[in-house]
């Protein structure tokens, strides 16, 4: 099931560069880096603040939600801000379980529509979720909102055994099997049509990203000039990464980015309206944590191809080229 648009059948002839987003695209992250944001939410409040917390209590449609409003490319930004969101409530009610919290007052629903029409992202939900406590219940809030010790929960749960090659330090606060070895690899390279230029944007960090593509056995074919990572410092859906990428690919033709989210969609609109390289389209799979469920939201929102997964998507160019 390929659903193109008439512009994106008409651009395909001219193709000459192919770029991959990681998580959801080359590597089904539904079982680690997804179910990582969830636990390291309810790890955090349980064994760190002490609420009693199900594990269950921020499911993956919750993180899909988030994901949409924009902002939370970056899952340790997103950590942050659900973990942050049941601070306050708890400082709101004389409650400690978070079970409890979850269901008064403002609901994970509302708080990302709410964070949506700020703009998406951390600072848009602390400025939302903080800005209406006196000077006092702030100081109290942010005593346990540390972030260093949430991204530490993030980072043990997801490397386990890697936690030293890749960010330097023995885990110490969470001692069970890194979820990451769960990631489970979507490419057939057999798919990738010939004579493209590749490469690659992710969130994740470049130790993360390491792991992925050797994960995907894509380290000898995809450089590391032709990679964009988190400590590049381009946030999606700021265009930097593609545009980067476009330079260094010497894209001449046109480009397309595969990716799963929303965000992936505002990259490259936002890459195009700077007209500083060739255009490119934008395909969205729906290999992400949310599958099928998306498939309407990314037709609706205008992307130029949708796929059931990246082997599709790579399959219908070599059709459409031929």
């Amino acid at each position: 099931m390929i659903q193109a648009s008439n512009y994106a059948k008409e651009t395909v002839a001219k193709l000459d560069t192919v770029l991959f987003d990681m998580d959801g695209v080359l590597l089904d992250i539904s079982q680690s880096m997804r179910q990582v944001n969830s636990l390291a939410v309810a790890f955090y409040l349980r064994e760190i603040i002490g609420m009693g917390t199900p594990d269950d209590l921020v499911t993956s449609d919750d993180i899909e939600r988030f994901k949409h409003t924009g902002g939370f490319n970056d899952d340790w930004d997103l950590t942050y801000a659900l973990v942050l969101f049941y601070l306050v409530k708890r400082r709101e009610n004389p409650e400690t379980d978070a079970r409890t919290l979850s269901v008064t007052g403002l609901t994970l629903g509302r708080f990302a529509y709410k964070i949506g029409e700020r703009g998406g992202g951390v600072l848009g939900a602390e400025r939302f979720l903080l800005s209406k406590f006196m000077p006092h219940d702030r100081v109290a809030i942010e005593r346990d909102y540390n972030k260093l010790k949430i991204r530490k929960v993030f980072q043990e749960m997801l490397a386990g055994d890697l936690c030293q090659r890749l960010y330097g330090f023995e885990p110490t606060l969470y001692k069970g099997r890194g979820l990451i070895y769960n990631d489970r690899v979507l490419l057939d390279q057999a798919q990738i049509p010939a004579g493209v230029k590749l490469g690659m944007q992710t969130g994740r960090t470049y130790e993360e990203a390491v792991i992925g593509m050797e994960f995907c056995d894509l380290v000898q074919r995809i450089p590391e000039a032709h990679w964009i990572t988190k400590r590049d410092g381009y946030h999606k859906p700021d265009p930097g990464g593609l545009k980067v990428l476009a330079k260094r690919l010497e894209t001449t033709g046109a480009g397309i980015y595969i990716g799963d989210t929303l965000d992936d969609l505002r990259t490259v609109r936002a890459l195009n309206a700077l007209n500083v390289a060739p255009p490119f389209l934008i395909a969205l799979v729906l290999t992400g944590p949310a599958g099928k469920k998306n498939q309407k939201l990314f037709e609706k929102n205008g992307a130029d191809i949708v796929g059931n997964d990246v082997n599709e998507v790579l399959k219908w160019i070599n059709e459409a080229r031929s």
